[in-house]
């Protein structure tokens, strides 16, 4: 019989396993848009900021994969739904299943990512915070603020200066491989 120490610890490497390896997908590709993109002013201090993200998952999926190894792991199917991410692996010859619901593997995600990215993880979400009072616009008679607007100057035209390729660092081509 299996304690539940152990189908505990069993169950915790095949979740991180699930969320490194998404979380790692969604970096890489993040991390091409912002190279390709033509936005930004200064993609490269963006591209390197998520290329870190990307180095750390790699580092992290890496020990996740060692500890398959000693524990007899191995993950054979992963599936993705609109119910969950579900999980086939093999638990030293049997056959096992996990389950995560999809809004607790974003909202973990979510927050694997900030902490991965070196950005805080106390605050859920920034953008809900209201703006302190000095910088909201003013409104006369409480009406709704409106939108700014800006004028003489389009923030997405491309620019030739953008489109060169930013050679990816050695670290992300060994995370790749792990």
């Amino acid at each position: 019989m299996i304690s539940l120490d152990t189908t505990q610890h069993q169950c915790s490497l095949v979740k991180s396993y699930l969320l490194l390896t998404f979380i790692q997908k969604v970096f890489e590709r993040d991390s091409l848009i912002l190279e390709e993109s033509g936005v930004l002013k200064t993609p490269d201090l963006y591209v390197e900021m998520v290329n870190a993200g990307i180095d750390r998952t790699g580092i992290l999926l890496s020990e996740i994969k060692h500890e398959f190894k000693k524990h007899h792991i191995r993950v054979l199917d992963i599936q993705q739904n609109h119910s969950g991410v579900h999980a086939t692996y093999i638990y030293k010859g049997a056959k096992e299943q996990f389950s995560i619901p999809m809004p607790a593997f974003r909202k973990e995600m979510y927050e694997r990512m900030r902490a991965y990215l070196g950005l805080s993880t106390s605050m859920p979400h920034t953008a809900a915070l209201p703006l302190p009072e000095k910088y909201r616009p003013e409104s006369p008679n409480n009406s709704t603020p409106k939108p700014l607007r800006v004028v003489g100057r389009s923030w997405a035209a491309s620019s030739s200066a953008y489109n060169h390729k930013t050679p990816r660092p050695t670290a992300f081509a060994t995370s790749r491989r792990a």
